[in-house]
């Protein structure tokens, strides 16, 4: 078996053996040895050999096993393949950047599909003025967007509601914009009260599991307003098309219909000054380019 490092003659330091860093991002990457090994074209022994020869030089066990064969990367392992992942991730830019003629550095972002297109565009344009940096957004529903981040696939997500997390597998979740809602209509409302606003009016709200909705229909309560609402929708862009293709009232966040307000398609009807839709930037709390991304997005 070869060395895990190698001797520098004039520095004496131990240099780390990338070919065995590889072989554990490989394993980490496929989620287990008989995958890794099967992709890599060699013996599963080979490939636990190189890994096991990994952990011996950093000290640290990287990767549970156990007789019922799950699993398992260590919290080492995660911020290990963490490293691996930026480390062949940036050799590949490196050579696809010379044969191209140029280099670029990979932002890679989710965004919940019910998310704003707008907000996105706004949030992301700092991004997309910087040359040096070549984006990626992939949409997708929650449960799969969390599972990419964990897995190092991600950098960050953009949402608008806060994600569950463990101690397990804590996350990073910055609030980086808020928007008021607002009652929007194809008509022209005037300066009527709110109260004779929504009464016997069609109402769409997001949806129920929005905390933003909660707090929305707690107010209509509170100021003891008759309303009836025709439907929760877990989608801005639905509701801007029900805003204008129908006769109801519509909430959601002024972004949402910014271009249609613009062009007086259509109109805001009331501004809640109170309630307002927050919108996130989701992030592993281990991540090294958390500090980065801020960064970027603020600039």
């Amino acid at each position: 078996m070869n060395s895990i490092y190698k001797k520098d003659k004039q520095n004496s330091v131990d240099n780390l053996n990338y070919h065995h860093l590889y072989y554990f991002w490989m394993v980490g990457r496929e989620g287990s040895f008989t995958k890794a090994s099967l992709k890599l074209r060699i013996a599963q022994s080979a490939v636990s050999s190189q890994v096991a020869s990994l952990e011996a030089f950093l000290g640290k066990r990287l990767i549970t096993r156990s007789t019922s064969k799950k699993f398992a990367l260590t919290e080492e392992g995660q911020l290990v393949f963490s490293q691996a992942e930026e480390i062949f991730r940036q050799g590949r830019e490196l050579v696809d950047g010379i044969k191209q003629g140029g280099l670029h550095s990979l932002v890679r972002f989710g965004a919940i599909g019910s998310l704003s297109k707008n907000l996105q565009m706004r949030l992301l344009k700092p991004l997309l003025q910087n040359p040096e940096l070549e984006l990626s957004v992939d949409v997708g529903d929650p449960t799969t967007l969390l599972d990419r981040l964990h897995h190092f696939h991600l950098d960050a997500i953009l949402c608008d509601v806060p994600f569950p997390h463990s101690e397990d597998e804590p996350l990073i979740q910055r609030e980086i914009a808020k928007e008021r809602f607002c009652l929007i209509s194809k008509n022209r409302k005037g300066s009527l009260p709110l109260h004779r606003m929504i009464q016997n009016q069609n109402l769409y709200l997001p949806a129920k599991s929005n905390p933003a909705t909660q707090e929305i229909e707690g107010f209509l309560k509170a100021q003891k307003i008759r309303y009836l609402v025709r439907g929760y929708i877990d989608d801005i862009a639905l509701l801007r098309l029900l805003a204008l293709e129908t006769d109801s009232l519509v909430v959601l966040p002024r972004v949402g219909a910014e271009r249609e307000l613009r062009t007086k398609e259509l109109f805001v009807a009331h501004e809640f000054k109170t309630l307002y839709q927050r919108f996130y930037l989701v992030m592993r709390s281990k991540g090294s380019r958390t500090g980065r991304l801020l960064k970027l997005l603020s600039s």
